[in-house]
């Protein structure tokens, strides 16, 4: 009878043990959702890492797309007319240069006395040399006009022979040359007298010059690169002095 009783408590035992270590439903409900919740996040980071994949893919295809289409430019309108604007500008802008070179610009032009008022008068800008033919120094000025007169056609640059001018020498009150005098709409503004504003010395540069002469807005300065064969023919001359009117200094 002890035997059967104490068969009868282990089996008891036993039973409440697995009892014991069997999951509930809430705990079975609960892991369920856990796992659950875990595989919808994989699910993401996959689908994630796939649809960027996917964008650099897309986006690799449209860049190449890109570099090879082909993109005829002579059949772009907008280009076509950008082309036959500038062609435009470029006949206008041609035109008025003909007109101005008709008229004196662009070039170094010698004048008469009788020829001075109407020479000056008609134009928003002139510069005149009154030189001497003997003066060494108005021959260098006469090198540095003959080029800049080209290069700024905006201006009438001429030049008369004071020998020759009496009337207007005295007018103007001119007294030593060479002498540059700017003028606007026929009203003389500003003059270079002899090579003191120009560095003093002979060979001096065409820049200055130009800038001088940009001092009062008779051109607007554009920096080119002055021809290294004038500058060492300039710097040849070295020493040679300027005089006055009737004293015929060289």
């Amino acid at each position: 009878g002890r035997r059967r009783q104490n068969a009868q408590v282990q089996l008891r035992t036993q039973a409440e043990t697995e009892r014991s270590t069997m999951p509930t439903f809430d705990q079975l409900k609960g892991e369920a959702q856990l796992g659950a919740l875990e595989g919808a996040l994989h699910a993401a980071v996959r689908d994630y890492k796939k649809e960027m994949l996917d964008g650099e893919e897309s986006a690799k295809q449209r860049q190449k797309e890109a570099n090879t289409k082909e993109v005829d430019l002579l059949d772009d309108e907008d280009l076509d007319e950008l082309h036959a604007q500038r062609i435009r500008e470029m006949k206008a802008e041609a035109m008025r240069r003909q007109e101005m070179a008709k008229k004196g610009h662009g070039q170094y032009v010698e004048i008469k006395e009788d020829q001075f008022l109407q020479e000056v008068t008609t134009c928003a800008k002139c510069v005149v040399h009154f030189y001497h033919e003997d003066f060494q120094r108005c021959k260098i000025v006469h090198k540095h006009m003959q080029a800049v007169a080209p290069k700024y056609a905006e201006c009438k640059f001429l030049k008369l022979n004071a020998q020759e001018a009496p009337f207007f020498v005295t007018k103007l009150q001119i007294q030593v040359l060479p002498c540059i005098v700017m003028f606007k709409k026929g009203i003389a503004c500003d003059r270079i007298v002899g090579f003191e504003e120009l560095g003093g010395v002979d060979d001096f540069s065409q820049v200055r010059l130009e800038r001088r002469l940009t001092e009062q807005g008779i051109i607007t300065y554009k920096n080119d690169d002055i021809d290294s064969d004038e500058e060492h023919e300039l710097r040849e001359r070295r020493g040679i002095k300027g005089g006055g009117v009737d004293e015929g200094g060289k």
